[in-house]
Formats: C-alpha cells, structure tokens, sequence
C-alpha cells in the first residue's frame, strides 16, 4: 500500500523536475556550428555572353570601338570553342567590316572571315559568315570599278585638257598670224 502512496508523489516530483528542466533548458544558449554560406552558382557561358553584348553594344554607342573590340577579344579567349565564343568571333568580324572601324579596307575583314569559315562550330555563324564574304566580295569589286572609273574619267578629262590648250595655242597662233597679215594688208599701197 506504500508502495501507491507515493505514486502520485513520483508521478509529481516527475512532473515538476521536467518543468524546471525545460524551463532552464531555454535560457541555456545552444552553440551550433556555423554553415559556410551557399556557394554562389557559377555564371553560363550563356549569360556571360548577354552580358558581354551589352558592353559592346554600350561601347559601339559611346564610338569606342576599340574597346568593343577588345570586350569580344576577351570573350572569345576565355570562351574558345563554344557557341557563344564562336558568335563573339562573328561580332568582332562584322566590326572589321565597318567601315568606321577599317576605314573601308575589306582584306583584313575577308581574311577574318575566311578563319571563321574553316574551323568555325556554329553553323548560323558560318552561314552568316558566306553571305557576309559574299556580300563584302561584291561591294569591294564594286569599288575597284568605280575606281578603275574614276581614274579613267580622269586620265580622259587630262586627255581634254590637253586637247582643249593645244587647240587654244593654235588658235592664239592663229589670231596672230591674222592680226599680222592685217597689218601687212594696210601698209601696202
């Protein structure tokens, strides 16, 4: 009988030691380890080369085409052999084109393009790239026949002028010889 006297004493103490346990087991601070922060995820090729087109598309903007340039210069290196290298590669091209930028001289663009049509993997780039040189080839043989023009409307307007003074010294020749033979007239009898 003892024994069921003191069972709701225990069950009460029991009760109370857990109380004051939870109770000063919140102000206890509890020293966890600290987590190293989420590594930051890593860029795509993808979205570097977004990125990269706005700065060069500022620069063109700013007339700084060197530094263009250089921006896809960049890319190009640290992307090599990827679609977006390949497309950097096109870019830089296309600005070897502009005349602003080469001062109308196509060889260098035409050579340009001829490296990326032999080992380029982007084929959107590589036809781009054909209409591109055949595009460039056909303004450059323009040139060349208006400038085979020109210098031929030149040499022929040098072949008038020539022509125009010989006939102006025959004909100076010519009015002194009448003026001559008019004074010869009036002095005989």
């Amino acid at each position: 009988m003892n024994r069921h006297a003191w069972t709701p004493r225990l069950i009460l103490a029991s009760l109370s030691t857990v109380t004051l346990l939870a109770a000063c087991r919140g102000t206890i601070p509890v020293v966890t380890a600290p987590l190293p922060p989420p590594a930051l995820p890593t860029p795509s090729v993808r979205s570097q080369w977004l990125a990269a087109q706005t700065e060069v598309l500022e620069r063109i903007a700013e007339n700084k085409p060197a530094a263009a340039e250089s921006t896809l210069l960049q890319f190009m290196r640290t992307y090599a052999r990827t679609l977006e290298g390949d497309r950097a590669r096109w870019w830089r091209t296309l600005m070897r084109v502009d005349a602003r930028v080469t001062g109308g001289e196509t060889a260098g663009a035409i050579a340009q393009i001829d490296s990326l049509l032999s080992d380029s993997i982007v084929t959107e780039v590589r036809v781009e790239a054909m209409l591109m040189r055949r595009t460039i080839s056909s303004i450059d043989s323009l040139r060349r026949v208006e400038a085979r023009r020109r210098t031929q409307a030149t040499q022929l307007a040098g072949e008038r002028l020539d022509e125009i003074k010989t006939a102006r010294d025959s004909l100076a020749r010519l009015q002194s010889e009448i003026v001559r033979l008019r004074r010869r007239l009036r002095a005989a009898p």
